[in-house]
């Protein structure tokens, strides 16, 4: 079983926040906690040696900094730190492989679908073997409730094991939300009859049923708020996610290719983050 978490340290300024929310998971779960920092292989192919050396002597100092952070949070924390020169994507997918969970940062700020936010976070998260958390620059301070996207599905399911471990962990509020989209012809939405809404609304609800009827057992704590709705389901995770701590997505892809590819709605989820984002195969 996996010991440890591990934390992509790109910059300072992405890096703050995923150092600061791996930190208090890490402590609170009893587990130990790894930066690593990657220096791009681009580099040493160029044959600067000196542009290197400058290089790694800047990252010290950041994971230096990144330590020391980490400790602000938990004083008790075992945290260890690498660097090492590679493709910085790839090694961390590789090095996934024997942690509890990978946390990045992204330098989102809002949820402005103008800017490819996470685009590092989606490759990794379609392709580690661990849970990945993609953390914004967003201050959730004051926000309660861990989301959860259920649709039936097998990694649903994991996605809702995953969030109701977290919401249980810190104390807060389940949300299951199932959401289905208008159907779409050609270009134009079509409104669906009410009758078809009604009988959806209740195999929604039958869905979360069913999902929560096998997770909850083990978390009779933790308070599960419903949402049931039509809509887009990557605008109304988003939506409901604003005033949330964390979101839950399980990523779809399967088999040699489709491992590298994400799903559409947690695709869509890192497109336009609202908070920390944490994807579940």
């Amino acid at each position: 079983m996996a010991t440890r978490m591990l934390v992509g340290v790109k910059n300072v300024d992405t890096g703050r926040m995923a150092v600061r929310w791996a930190a208090e998971r890490a402590s609170s779960r009893g587990l130990g906690l790894h930066l690593v920092h990657i220096v791009d292989e681009g580099m040493r192919r160029a044959g600067s040696t000196g542009l290197l050396d400058a290089a790694r002597s800047d990252v010290d100092q950041m994971l230096a900094s990144a330590v020391e952070l980490a400790r602000s949070v938990a004083p008790e924390l075992d945290v260890t730190t690498e660097t090492r020169v590679g493709d910085p994507q790839a090694d961390l997918i590789t090095l996934s492989q024997d942690a509890d969970m990978v946390v990045v940062g992204s330098d989102s700020t809002s949820k402005d679908t103008s800017r490819r936010h996470g685009n590092r976070g989606f490759r990794i998260a379609a392709a580690s073997t661990t849970p990945v958390a993609v953390i914004p620059a967003i201050d959730v301070a004051g926000r309660e409730g861990v989301v959860a996207g259920v649709d039936g599905s097998r990694i649903s399911d994991r996605a809702l094991v995953f969030a109701a471990e977290e919401a249980d962990r810190l104390g807060q509020p389940l949300i299951a939300v199932n959401a289905w989209p208008n159907p779409v012809v050609y270009g134009y939405d079509l409104a669906f009859p009410v009758e078809y809404v009604e009988d959806l609304t209740e195999i929604g609800n039958q869905t979360l049923d069913r999902a929560l009827d096998n997770v909850m057992g083990a978390h009779p704590n933790v308070p599960v708020h419903r949402i049931v709705t039509e809509g887009d389901p990557i605008t109304v995770l988003s939506e409901v996610a604003e005033d949330a701590s964390l979101i839950v997505v399980g990523s779809h892809g399967r088999g040699a290719v489709a491992r590298f590819l994400l799903g559409s709605v947690s695709h869509g989820i890192l497109a336009r983050l609202s908070g920390p984002t944490v994807v579940v195969r």
